[in-house]
């Protein structure tokens, strides 16, 4: 109305100094148009509201919002809004009832001036009502559901890009019986976890994808409370899931059947709690949990969507109760144009929220940790001139953790909360008063065995050993680092095995061409025991800490080599030279022509092939690191070399292949397999130094000795 007024007030203003008639007129088209437009814009007005829970103050996600006694309505999103436009209303309900399972209906009149809704839980819900779903109907809904999740999954699109913000705040929650506690400790963990979070991150990126199995996330911003440098990038995926719409809905590690996925209902029980229309759309709200014994699955609540029978809200969480810790997934998806007739279902919302319980004789308290997920701005409309890095799965952009707070202002879809602007504050203070970047920096070496000190790396394989042919070994190892030199290294190492009564040292040199260290030229001496017929394939098979610590039979080995490293894409290639003095260590003898031969020196060439389609890769203090990959993974060695030993010289080759993948096994869980094989070929027998420790046998033919490895199955 006051806007109204001053349009009046203007326009009899301007009648005063000018009356023509065509002014007139023009002055009253203008006039009725703007009075038009005022009165469609209220017309157009929303109702909106949040609805909350009265007992813990959170926003409720996916509370249904029915309008008077039918099934027109909408669902509140993942922080409990909902809104309608009045024309919807208009006149034709007087309320709206409000309905989350686990709390009180409510009934809201209209209109009503208060827009935050508080719903009561239900603490001691009635165990004794019993209603009967109707199956039939649920099992018709689920199926089609299963049927359209090739068009609805995120996965199998050809290609999107879209912008994440991922926040992840941890909190400290006292139980209800230690609220009123008046004691000291007590009462400081209360003003803390009401003043402040413990922690806090945020990350904004770019996640770009094309069909099958490529993808790209482009991180522009980085922050970490307590910190002034990123240390660690991940995925936000291997965080928060980002759709659920796989067969297995993988929480804290742990795999779970989806219970929108083939065969649900032999691991859930569902029950039809509501239908909401939606313009010219069914809702139909389902609750699931796990049937009888399978406790180990999920509970929660989704939501179908008749267009397209997509998932457009999901609920899950899983109890662990040896761990004492609850974890739980938010999901919400909407609709986003492809084009002027096509839309697809995409996430638009991810929340993922664990509880654990922490035992205390003082002061029993949960850590509260939560990570959401907002994407926006998704486009269907491929580039042709993005070029995805194979090789780096997470990029972190230069100076993305250098933001200023006017770039993060615009890089947030919401505004800190005096809450949050408090945690970075006293945070940031706390880690520059106590160096926490520099005790970051003593650790960024830890992922590969060792520890940063000054310009050394301490190699922590190398400080104790135990086996049955040294007893007890003790040394050391250290090799300069990049505050030294970047692109180069000297390091050596020595030991001494108090079962053998002998020294082991050795000492090498390694200069990179690359800031990741993926490119890398290695050249040393080592005087140390080998394991005589050990499969050395790829160090990511090579961790047999068993028969390291099993150890009886060695050989005595003085090698000089040098190596060539290099990562692209999804290749891993090593090229390598090296000469070998090998001396056993134990009573053995090669007898040929009827001459027996106890030492050998070896001259061998060998190229060491890794390949992992789809493999994701992120960065942990300056290195990229696998994060997996969902495919096998393939390996394999082939070498050529000579051996000679007095007056015989044997030339032979050997090659060695593997395969190892994970795959979830139904009723057992996600396990590991690997298939192993390889075969040698010489034109005289070799030493067992120089054969593969497992079952095999040989032949002659035309001279020729061959000593295949039989495969092996590995689980």
């Amino acid at each position: 109305m006051h806007r109204l007024y001053r349009i009046n007030h203007l326009l009899l203003v301007k009648l005063q100094g000018k009356c023509s008639f065509r002014y007139i007129y023009r002055t009253a088209r203008l006039f009725c148009f703007v009075v038009f437009a005022s009165l469609n814009s209220l017309a157009q007005q929303k109702i909106s509201g949040t609805i909350f829970d009265s007992l813990t103050k959170d926003p409720i996600p996916f509370a249904t919002i029915k309008l008077g006694n039918g099934s027109q309505g909408t669902v509140a999103d993942l922080d409990g809004k909902f809104s309608f436009n009045t024309e919807t209303i208009n006149g034709r309900f007087s309320y709206m009832e409000i309905s989350c399972l686990g709390y009180h209906s409510k009934i809201v009149s209209f209109p009503f001036s208060r827009n935050q809704i508080y719903l009561q839980p239900e603490l001691n819900q009635l165990q004794d009502v019993i209603i009967i779903p109707p199956y039939d109907k649920i099992r018709r809904i689920l199926r089609t559901a299963i049927a359209y999740k090739k068009e609805n999954d995120p996965d199998r699109y050809e290609w999107y890009r879209c912008h994440v913000y991922y926040k992840m705040l941890v909190d400290v929650s006292l139980p209800e019986s230690m609220m009123k506690d008046t004691s000291k400790d007590v009462r400081e963990l209360r003003n803390l976890s009401d003043s402040q979070h413990l922690l806090m991150s945020e990350t904004y990126s770019i996640r770009t994808w094309r069909k099958p199995q490529q993808l790209q996330e482009d991180v522009i911003a980085s922050r970490f409370s307590g910190m002034r440098k990123s240390m660690f990038t991940s995925l936000v995926t291997d965080v928060v899931p980002f759709h659920s719409y796989n067969d297995y809905l993988t929480l804290n590690g742990k795999d779970y059947h989806n219970p929108v996925s083939h065969g649900f209902e032999q691991y859930y029980k569902f029950s039809l709690d509501d239908e909401i229309i939606q313009g010219h759309d069914t809702v139909w709200a389902l609750s699931f949990k796990p049937r009888g014994h399978k406790s180990n699955e999920l509970d929660g609540k989704v939501f179908i969507n008749s267009d397209g029978y997509a998932i457009s809200h999901i609920i899950a969480k899983s109890r662990d109760s040896l761990l004492k810790m609850t974890v739980r997934i938010e999901q919400e998806y909407t609709q986003s144009s492809k084009n002027d007739t096509e839309a697809r279902w995409f996430p638009k919302n991810l929340n993922y929220i664990i509880d654990w319980e922490q035992k205390s004789k003082k002061t029993p308290f949960t850590l509260h940790m939560k990570g959401t997920s907002r994407i926006d701005s998704v486009n269907w409309n491929e580039d042709p001139d993005f070029r995805f890095d194979k090789s780096h799965t997470v990029k972190l952009r230069t100076n993305a953790d250098e933001l200023s707070d006017s770039s993060w202002k615009v890089t947030r879809p919401d505004s800190m909360d005096a809450k949050e602007i408090k945690t970075y504050k006293v945070m940031d203070s706390l880690g520059n008063k106590f160096h926490a970047d520099q005790f970051f920096n003593l650790m960024s070496k830890l992922p590969d065995g060792k520890i940063l000190l000054s310009i050394f790396d301490i190699d922590i394989a190398r400080l104790f050993a135990y086996n049955y042919h040294e007893n007890c070994r003790l040394g050391a190892g250290l090799q300069t680092n990049e505050k030294l030199i970047k692109w180069l290294s000297l390091g050596g190492w020595a030991g001494y095995g108090f079962g053998d009564v002998k020294w082991k040292y050795g000492g090498f040199l390694e200069a990179y061409a690359d800031k990741h260290k993926e490119f890398v030229f290695r050249i040393g001496y080592a005087d140390d025991i080998n394991d005589p017929g050990r499969v050395r394939l790829n160090r990511d098979l090579d961790k047999n800490y068993l028969n390291s610590y099993l150890l009886t039979r060695v050989d005595a080995m003085k090698t000089t080599y040098a190596t060539v490293k290099k990562k692209f894409e999804y290749w891993s290639t090593e090229l390598s030279a090296r000469q070998q003095q090998i001396v056993p260590q134990y009573q053995y003898a090669l007898e040929t022509g009827g001459t027996e031969y106890r030492q050998f020196t070896t001259t061998e060439a060998s190229l060491s092939l890794r390949y992992a389609y789809a493999e994701r890769t992120a960065p942990l203090f300056n290195n990229y690191y696998s994060l997996g990959s969902r495919y096998p993974i393939w390996y394999a060695k082939i070498t050529t070399g000579v051996l000679q030993t007095g007056n015989l010289q044997t030339t032979y080759s050997q090659a060695l292949t593997a395969v190892a993948w994970q795959k979830h096994v139904n009723r057992i869980g996600n396990e590991h397999f690997l298939i192993e094989g390889g075969k040698s070929w010489s034109n005289n027998p070799l030493p067992l130094s120089k054969l593969f420790a497992g079952s095999g046998y040989k032949y002659d033919v035309r001279a020729a000795y061959s000593h295949p490895f039989i495969p092996l199955v590995g689980l």
